[in-house]
């Protein structure tokens, strides 16, 4: 290896060890809550964790459409606050929701699509292999998770919506076919076949194909007054999207406004006073306006919202006409307007981005005041605390502001966006596989706050450092640790083999190849490993099987950025009993290494991939170069049950362990003195009494407030929020 290693003889005081089995215990005194999410699940609802398109009613009823929702409301249907129903069946056995919606008196039209899940599914309800199909699937208004059936729909035989699904397009399993525009009235359905460069008009009752037009690469569709079409087109072309007028036969009109420099034009709407709105997620982030001018041309009325939105002065700050990454416009009869985002902006062709959290929000015009708000802002995303402030909540991408005062579900405020994408382009998380940062380590030293975060299942530590009087709420990239290279052509100038690590040695937030440093020599024996970031700003890797490797903080440089270096890490043995280590927590002020893996008596295979194992042990003098394993303590296991019972996060507070279960709803807390477990928590009744899965490696987080109480944080991976336990040890 290129740098130099102490590899510690790790010797255990065995004697009078204790070895803790799993007992049940009695129930804690705590409560749940949550946070990210205007409702718990207790209710049966959830606002959903994307809203990539919107169709308004005349009377304000709002219908959303994702390709992804994680419990299946790609389809949703909310009104005055309110989420009134969930429109079933887009979800598994092939389905899955779309980029696009359209109602009409009568029919919900949502874009939607059928897979046959890596050519698994057969069957007349199925495309055949390598093969998906695009299209429509037809609701009721009345009923949205019942189909609306028609002579010649298709898919779905054994649910509700049978017969419901109109095929647009039957591509090959690797192209992005989706439907990316809809526009309906009672008599003609306009649907927005993007991939083949055309718009297709179908009876809206009969649902046959009357006729189709060219317009190069269509998206999102508008009707005017008049019956013509307004049309974003030129989604995939190099230049960028515009707009197009159309006559309803497909007669190309010359009049449809140019549009500032920079616009990303996103979706378009008519006011009831026939104004046309463009929303714009560029840099502007704001609703453009447009009006009839004397000469006949549409001309510039003006723009609705902050101009740059949520980056607007102070850069990240949430709130009323702040918009960011708009998907979707719409206006009711009476002139309300209503605007969906998800962080992010449109769903990028060829990619299964699902934004950074949805927010739904709807104003009166009149007043230009806020008329309600709801959120789903957390998916796949864990939250930590402020070590300095445990009201001060971080998730990959947001900060809450907690008031314990305030009763469940109301404790949590959205304070902060944390990710500019038009400032950092380049912002490592921008780039990974889901788009997102991911799990989040809050650490504060040298009297800066710093920012750590792991993908889905720790491959990457992304680091960030932040400047409140230049960026605002904003994490500003700083550094980025690859066990591996990434997939792909980002960044130039990472090495084809082996970890690298890059910092941003000149503080602009980019990664130029100069400022990337490669330990090829480390490729294999680092891979699939776990990162840990403690107190002073060390960074750990658990490696599967060889071992743990510290990188201490070299300090700061000059622009404020964590120094690392290879030639500076120390490596320590793996200890007994384990043969494989799954997680670690260090705590740097008592020298206490706590890790949890598999052993002799219960080994790990591939079908355990994701798990935390089933051993927990405490280690002390961890750095000494004689640590003694003073405990350790069987974990939940049980993988041959139904639901299987096993493990798969690590928090660490006060006095107390807090380990999370994969698949069952259950946090178990373990005392750190004794490897005692003391008890367990589950969901309460007011976030339905259950919980998604833990589906990260770092799904969990713990702190120990000033009042004694511990506040835990959970992943809900199903309903787009976090769970959290209040918990007074008794």
């Amino acid at each position: 290896m290129k740098f130099a290693t102490r590899l510690t003889a790790l010797s255990f005081a065995l004697q009078g060890l204790a070895f803790q089995p799993c007992v049940a215990q009695s129930t804690l005194n705590y409560t749940t809550s949550w946070i990210g999410n205007s409702f718990g699940f207790g209710d049966g609802k959830w606002m959903q964790q994307d809203v990539e398109a919107i169709a308004v009613a005349p009377d304000g009823t709002v219908y959303a459409n994702a390709p992804w929702d994680e419990s299946g409301s790609e389809i949703g249907v909310y009104r005055g606050g309110d989420k009134l129903a969930v429109g079933a069946n887009t979800h598994g056995w092939g389905n899955a929701g779309g980029d696009a919606i359209a109602v009409n008196s009568t029919y919900v039209y949502a874009a939607m699509s059928i897979g046959n899940q890596n050519n698994g599914l057969v069957g007349a309800d199925y495309p055949p292999a390598n093969q998906t199909w695009f299209g429509v699937t037809r609701r009721l208004r009345s009923n949205v998770a019942q189909g609306a059936p028609f002579t010649s729909g298709i898919g779905n035989s054994a649910n509700a919506t049978k017969n419901s699904f109109l095929r647009v397009l039957a591509a090959s399993s690797s192209t992005d076919g989706a439907v990316r525009g809809l526009a309906a009235t009672d008599t003609e359905l306009y649907v927005a076949d993007t991939a083949d460069n055309r718009i297709v008009v179908y009876d809206a009752q009969t649902m046959r194909q009357l006729r189709s037009f060219t317009v190069p690469s269509p998206g999102r569709i508008a009707l005017g007054a008049d019956g013509t079409l307004w049309v974003v087109q030129g989604m995939q072309d190099a230049s960028g999207a515009s707009i197009g007028h159309y006559r309803a036969d497909g007669t190309a009109l010359n009049d449809a406004p140019a549009l500032p420099s920079g616009t990303v034009p996103t979706d378009l709407a008519f006011a009831p006073s026939g104004q046309l709105s463009i929303a714009d997620n560029g840099p502007s982030q704001q609703i453009l306006l447009y009006s009839r001018a004397s000469n006949g041309q549409m001309a510039a009325a003006g723009a609705l919202g902050t101009r740059q939105g949520i980056f607007h002065v102070v850069e990240g700050t949430p709130g009323d006409w702040r918009f960011n990454g708009i998907t979707g416009i719409g206006y009711d009869q009476a002139g309300n307007l209503y605007v969906a985002q998800n962080g992010q902006g449109l769903r990028p062709f060829g990619t299964a981005l699902v934004g950074q959290g949805a927010v739904l929000e709807s104003y009166a015009m009149g007043a230009r005041s806020l008329g309600w708000r709801l959120d789903g802002l957390t998916f796949v995303d864990a939250a930590a605390f402020d070590p300095a402030n445990a009201a001060n909540v971080y998730t990959g991408s947001k900060r809450f502001a907690l008031d314990y005062s305030q009763p469940p579900g109301k404790q949590w405020t959205y304070a902060g966006f944390t990710l500019n994408r038009f400032a950092y382009p380049d912002d490592p998380a921008l780039h990974s596989t889901r788009g997102a940062r991911g799990s989040p380590m809050v650490r504060r030293f040298n009297g800066q706050l710093f920012l750590y975060t792991l993908d889905q299942y720790a491959h990457y530590l992304n680091v960030y450092r932040f400047s409140p009087a230049t960026d605002g709420e904003v994490a500003i990239p700083s550094g980025f640790l690859a066990q591996n290279p990434l997939p792909g052509n980002w960044p130039a100038g990472q090495p084809t083999y082996g970890e690298w690590m890059w910092r941003d040695a000149n503080g602009d937030g980019k990664v130029s190849a100069d400022e990337i440093t490669s330990n090829p020599s480390t490729g294999a024996t680092v891979g699939n490993g776990y990162w840990w970031v403690d107190t002073p700003g060390n960074v750990w890797l658990a490696t599967p099987a060889s071992g743990i490797r510290e990188m201490p903080l070299q300090g700061l440089d000059a622009n404020g950025n964590p120094q690392y270096t290879y030639a500076s890490s120390k490596m320590f043995a793996m200890p007994a009993p384990f043969n494989r280590i799954a997680r670690i927590v260090y705590v740097a002020e008592t020298d206490t290494m706590y890790i949890t893996g598999f052993t002799a008596a219960i080994p790990w295979n591939a079908s355990l991939w994701k798990e935390a194992g089933p051993v927990l042990a405490r280690y002390d003098n961890w750095s000494s170069g004689s640590p003694t394993l003073t405990w350790q303590a069987s974990l939940p296991w049980n993988t041959s049950g139904n639901p299987q019972v096993t493990t798969v996060g690590i928090a660490v507070a006060g006095n107390y362990v807090f380990i999370a279960e994969l698949y069952t709803p259950r946090v178990d807390v373990y005392d750190t003195r004794s490897g005692q477990m003391v008890g367990s928590m589950t969901p309460g009744a007011n976030v339905g009494s259950t919980t998604g899965w833990v589906d990260i490696y770092m799904g969990i987080s713990a702190a120990q407030r000033d009042n004694g109480d511990y506040v835990v944080l959970v992943e809900d991976d199903a309903r787009a929020k976090i769970l959290m336990y209040e918990w007074t040890p008794g």
